[in-house]
């Protein structure tokens, strides 16, 4: 298991850098940003490309522990581990492992990607076919030394793998899988449900009762966030937090009251994920 940080709070962020910071790639102007905004996390988007080389990641670490900005990174969006085809599968393991090594030369901890789709699958093939392909990176990146969460995601749609239970049991079965959970995407997911104290507690019960214990999982949470439209199939976008209908503020205040400690990650508009991920920051102080 990764000897990785844990967190007595919550830490919140942007996914990828700020507006002004994006096309020019600014990391150092990008973390001034997030540090003088009162902000404490960036998820590296590598979703397109992998931009930094190891050297360049090393200097991106050194300005982020600075301002004491704490480092993910999101996974190329070309991955399926339950691929029909093996070079694919092998090739999404390739696609991980650079963001991985990228993301540990930066002094990161948690590696995030969308694992599966179902392609009309039963769940427990492509259960079966997901594992493997972990199993595969999870090899892979201790052969290279490279230590950080792998964290497949809470997807937004019945169709794509990742729902709570299965990312639950990926973190029983492999040594440093944790699940990175995408409350926007629970709600799109089941078209609107997932949007109160009630809903929420039973998940977060499962997840403190079922992840092993030495995972310490609610002082390592990675957690994705923003507001988001939907329809009966699932996600559509991701919006700002002031055009949704997710009770961010009250799933806020129960992360807190639980104890909870991790990341989170504002995935809305870059525009405004800024303020968006204040809003966060607000109502967990005001909890």
């Amino acid at each position: 298991m990764p000897q990785l940080p844990v967190f007595d709070r919550l830490c919140f962020g942007t996914a990828g850098l700020p507006a002004e910071d994006a096309e020019a790639r600014d990391y150092t102007g990008g973390l001034t940003r997030l540090h003088a905004a009162g902000l404490s996390a960036l998820e590296l988007e590598f979703v397109q490309e992998i931009h930094l080389t190891p050297s360049q990641a090393e200097v991106v670490g050194r300005t982020a522990a600075k301002l004491g900005i704490h480092l993910s990174a999101h996974a190329s969006y070309y991955v399926n581990l339950a691929s029909a085809e093996r070079p694919k599968v092998h090739a999404s393991v390739t696609r991980i492992v650079k963001a991985a090594r990228v993301l540990h030369a930066a002094g990161g901890h948690s590696v995030v990607f969308h694992a599966a789709f179902y392609q009309g699958r039963r769940k427990e093939e492509v259960y079966s076919q997901v594992a493997r392909g972990l199993a595969e990176l999870e090899q892979t990146l201790a052969q290279a030394g490279v230590q950080v969460w792998i964290r497949p995601e809470l997807t937004g749609k019945p169709t794509q793998f990742g729902d709570p239970a299965e990312l639950i049991r990926l973190s029983q079965e492999f040594a440093t899988v944790l699940p990175c959970l995408d409350f926007s995407h629970l709600h799109a997911r089941f078209a609107g449900r997932y949007n109160s104290v009630a809903e929420w507690e039973p998940l977060l019960d499962q997840l403190e009762a079922e992840v092993p214990r030495e995972k310490q999982v609610f002082k390592r949470l990675h957690i994705h966030l923003s507001g988001i439209d939907y329809s009966a199939k699932g996600e559509r976008k991701h919006l700002p937090l002031a055009e949704s209908d997710l009770a961010y503020r009250e799933l806020i205040q129960l992360l807190k009251r639980r104890g909870a400690g991790g990341i989170v990650v504002c995935e809305g508009p870059r525009p405004v994920a800024v303020s968006d991920a204040q809003a966060m920051q607000a109502a967990y102080d005001s909890a």
